[in-house]
């Protein structure tokens, strides 16, 4: 009797985890990094564009989190988001001063931690 228990019970155990399992897998494919991370610079007002492209079906949870912002590799402006503005494209405006030959490498990471770096910009003045 006890071994028909025990059966039954890591039958159980094994049944009541495979639903678990398969929203958590399934959730961890709804992550992605940005897919698009567009940079620019107007060097007559100074400020720096970042357009980014990040699709999510669930924007309360899933979003651009953190715009990383490095010029001539060091760490100029780190910008902390709680959600996501409407629509799968849309940018950022940073007030950032810079002068010719400057470089800057901007990251967009999302909420649930994937990333995605655009090539380095350097700003030309002509």
């Amino acid at each position: 009797m006890l071994r028909k228990f025990r059966r039954f019970h890591r039958l159980s155990v094994i049944l009541a985890a495979c639903p678990l399992l398969i929203v958590l897998s399934a959730t961890s494919g709804l992550s992605s990094p940005p897919e698009k991370l567009d940079v620019k610079y107007v060097y007559q007002t100074q400020k720096l564009l970042v357009e980014i492209t990040h699709n999510s079906m669930f924007k309360g949870s899933h979003y651009i989190k953190y715009v990383e912002i490095k010029k001539n590799g060091s760490i100029v402006s780190l910008n902390t988001y709680t959600s996501q503005p409407t629509g799968d494209t849309f940018a950022y405006v940073y007030s950032i001063p810079a002068e010719d030959d400057d470089v800057f490498e901007v990251t967009a990471t999302c909420s649930r931690g994937d990333s995605k770096t655009a090539a380095p910009l350097t700003v030309r003045t002509r």
